[in-house]
């Protein structure tokens, strides 16, 4: 079972619910404790700011501090170690209707917490596991036409546009003679200056963070992509980066990016969109073959579920409340689980299908 992939639905249902609730002045604390600090100095910590809280002057800002660092206390005193990735608190008073609620949160995150964070507000500090929940792939998609460059950055499978800039290249003449040959030395120049233009765009962009970068693509005008490599002067660590095939698409913009989008499961096997569309071909071949190991829709799928007869579970991004209805079934019965997009050529697929399909055990 994807373990990691289930783990990661669970806390992005998680985030949602805190993010829907919302305090007043210092009702919510959050605290993060990293897995490099020690159990005791969190405690004497808390300790510490539970004597300054006497000093707040209003007596429900006292009291809501108070109340939400005396539990977390006691949570800390009970634990005995801190766990493998550390420890997160989130707890709060929200008041609803005249009267107050509890909020009481302890999360054992997934990936190990970075920082320790203590912070008394309105809302709770989230972006911490927001972080985890984001994939940690990157694909650089780079669009090219004749004076027209637009990049993405694919996370997972999301797209997110990062530039979309146009360069001014003299157009083509219908002049013959030496006039003609004087304006096609004009283009071609304005044409290097753009590709050296792109080529210190990426380096601006990828160099400092080279070692998260899994592939740059290049897509758009093919014959324009291999005269970039050619004559852009792109840095060689980028250079090594780059796919071998280029993707052609004819348009250069946000929308292009959805299509190369598509176009880069078929070169790189590594993404994740790869993986769903792999998935998703074999679901496919089990229907149209028409065994009894596919099963599609809320009602069909969740039956499997329950009868544990689920080996491979595809959900559509959208369906969050459909997942935290099933996740205990997902665990309980080790279903891998794959979460396609709405954007990809798979995901879109899917959507015909109710948003659900599973390949079964039997």
């Amino acid at each position: 079972m994807n373990v990691m992939e289930a783990a990661r639905q669970q806390l992005r249902g998680k985030i949602r619910e805190l993010k829907a609730l919302q305090g007043r002045h210092s009702s919510f604390t959050t605290i993060y404790v990293p897995p490099t600090k020690s159990l005791m100095d969190t405690i004497a910590f808390v300790k510490m700011e539970l004597a300054g809280a006497e000093n707040i002057k209003s007596k429900q800002n006292r009291k809501n501090v108070q109340d939400n660092l005396t539990a977390i206390l006691s949570d800390l005193t009970r634990i005995g170690k801190l766990p493998e990735n550390g420890i997160a608190f989130f707890f709060g008073i929200v008041e609803e209707s005249g009267t107050t609620r509890e909020i009481r949160e302890t999360l054992i995150p997934p990936s190990p917490i970075s920082q320790f964070i203590y912070v008394c507000g309105r809302e709770f500090i989230l972006d911490e596991l927001e972080d985890m929940i984001k994939p940690k792939s990157l694909v650089v998609i780079v669009l090219i036409e004749g004076g027209k460059v637009t990049i993405g950055y694919l996370r997972g499978k999301h797209m997110e546009l990062v530039r979309d800039e146009d360069f001014y290249i003299i157009g083509k003449t219908r002049a013959g003679g030496q006039s003609a040959k004087r304006y096609l030395r004009l283009r071609e120049e304005k044409m290097h200056e753009f590709f050296k233009y792109v080529a210190r765009m990426l380096d601006n962009l990828l160099l400092d963070n080279l070692d998260g970068v899994d592939a740059i693509v290049l897509g758009g005008n093919t014959i324009r992509c291999q005269e970039f490599l050619e004559k852009g002067g792109l840095d060689y660590r980028l250079r090594e980066k780059v796919a071998e095939a280029i993707i052609s698409v004819s348009i250069i913009d946000e929308t292009g990016l959805y299509q190369a989008m598509k176009e880069a499961s078929r070169i790189l096997k590594e993404t994740e969109i790869y993986a769903e569309r792999v998935a998703w071909e074999a679901f496919m071949e089990g229907l149209m073959k028409g065994l009894n190991t596919v099963a599609y829709g809320k009602k069909e799928v969740k039956q499997a579920l329950t009868e544990g007869r689920v080996a491979q579970l595809m959900v559509i991004e959208d369906e969050s409340d459909l997942l935290d209805e099933i996740m205990e079934l997902i665990l309980s019965t080790k279903a891998e689980l794959m979460i396609f997009s709405s954007h990809t050529e798979s995901g879109t697929q899917l959507m015909g299908f109710g948003g659900i399909a599973a390949r079964l055990r039997w």
